[in-house]
């Protein structure tokens, strides 16, 4: 399979170009410059996401008009060739924008995989959901990976071996000592007899033969003795300096362990939060709302539960965090006859998300991490910016936030579209500090 998404889009046939290479090397260089731009403003990822996601956005948009500027800085004539800015063309173009930025940038990573997953799931994109379904599922893999690293429990831990490879021993010149046999051969014959002249021996052996062989004995001693000690200092070693080698040994050894040290402390916290998700999910009780979820209508709950869990998790989280949720959701009590009667409009969850207290929190966080609505965004723009509290035109949601009005969504589908949102906001927005909740 092909990894560049454009040649995907092209395979499939939505995207038609008549066989000119020219034409796509355009394109590519187009999704180049995107790229570029997401890399510089990561917080665009969402509405780049939500543009692509949708082949019903309209031509108009401010996404699609963006990816138009870019296409005509690389192929002057494009309006020549399309009377309307091509659409599939420019969607085909920001996903591959998108993946191109995402494998170099976690945070544009996750706010890539949470947006899809919530805006495929409103969009009709059947001849491309393979496509799709790569893209996603590539880069789901890399977020999942990078999420080990603050999930990890300590059975997961692998300690590499201790890095060290000690100095190359310089070998060392040793200069052999050597006797000065014409200086022995002089001292030895002095030692003999007197003949040798003044240090000599004074005695014959022949006539004094006692005398001779003390002083023989005494001479030669001397003689011998220094010749020794001579050459024991020559022999003596240079002494080797083994600081530097102990002191790289011991920095390699206090990294092993400082490593060592902080994968156990980030397993233990990745233990702790699996630990702390297990009993809140058990306990069905909100540390924020100080209340149980089980004393709040169901999409009030579901709402509520969207924000605390995000509040408990980091921003690189597993995909399974979102499933999580959905069954925690799940838990909850429904009223027979509210099951009965099925699901509920997103115009009305909107409205309750816009206006009703318990919201407060969320819209407060909201409109932290994102502008007010302007073209397609996420569903966090129309809720924590509502200038209009009032009633939103049933026309205007699906433009905006790419969900039908009449759309409806149970109490699970709700929370975990809500959570996906906020973890993808704030994935983009790193330098947005949240407010504190009551």
């Amino acid at each position: 399979m092909s990894s560049e998404y454009l040649m995907r889009f092209l395979e499939i046939g939505a995207i038609d170009l008549k066989g000119d290479d020219t034409k796509l090397e355009k394109l590519r260089a187009t999704a180049k410059d995107l790229s570029a731009v997401l890399k510089k403003a990561p917080a665009k990822t969402v509405r780049f996401t939500m543009a692509a996601a949708d082949p019903g956005i309209a031509s108009d948009d401010p996404t699609i008009q963006e990816a138009m500027t870019a296409l005509r800085e690389q192929w002057e004539t494009v309006s020549n060739a399309y009377a309307r800015p091509p659409v599939a063309i420019l969607r085909a173009i920001l996903l591959d924008a998108i993946v191109l930025a995402a494998r170099l940038d976690d945070a544009i990573s996750v706010a890539f995989v949470n947006t899809a997953r919530n805006a495929l799931a409103q969009a009709e994109t059947s001849g491309e959901e393979e496509v799709w379904r790569e893209a996603v599922g590539e880069i789901e893999t890399k977020v999942d990976a990078r999420a080990e690293e603050e999930w990890a429990t300590p059975g997961m831990i692998t300690i590499d071996p201790l890095q060290y490879a000690p100095p190359a021993v310089a070998a060392q010149k040793v200069k052999w000592p050597t006797v000065d046999r014409v200086a022995l051969e002089t001292s030895i014959h002095r030692s003999a007899g007197p003949w040798a002249g003044n240090p000599g021996n004074q005695y014959a052996p022949h006539n004094q033969p006692q005398q001779w062989a003390a002083s023989f004995a005494e001479k030669m001693s001397a003689v011998i003795g220094s010749e020794l000690d001579a050459m024991a200092k020559g022999l003596t070693p240079t002494p080797v300096d083994l600081a530097g080698p102990f002191t790289a040994l011991a920095t390699a050894v206090a990294n092993h362990v400082e490593k060592a040290l902080e994968s156990f402390s980030g397993a233990t916290a990745g233990l702790q939060r699996r630990t702390n998700l297990l009993w809140w999910k058990e306990a069905l009780y909100s540390p924020s709302a100080h209340e149980s979820y089980l004393d709040l209508p169901p999409y009030e709950a579901a709402a509520l539960m969207a924000l605390d869990l995000h509040e408990q998790v980091p921003t690189y989280s597993p995909a399974s965090v979102s499933s999580f949720l959905k069954e925690t959701i799940r838990c909850l009590p429904i009223d027979p006859i509210a099951a009965e009667s099925g699901k509920q409009e997103v115009a009305a969850l909107v409205q309750d998300a816009r206006t009703t207290a318990f919201m407060q929190p969320f819209r407060n966080l909201a409109a932290q991490y994102v502008q007010a609505a302007e073209g397609r965004g996420p569903l966090l723009s129309v809720i924590g910016h509502p200038q209009n509290p009032g009633t939103i035109d049933a026309g205007q949601l699906r433009p905006l936030v790419g969900i039908d009005a009449t759309a409806k969504m149970t109490p699970a589908e709700w929370g975990t579209y809500l959570f996906r949102e906020l973890q993808s906001a704030r994935a983009t927005n790193v330098g947005v500090k949240r407010s504190k909740r009551k």
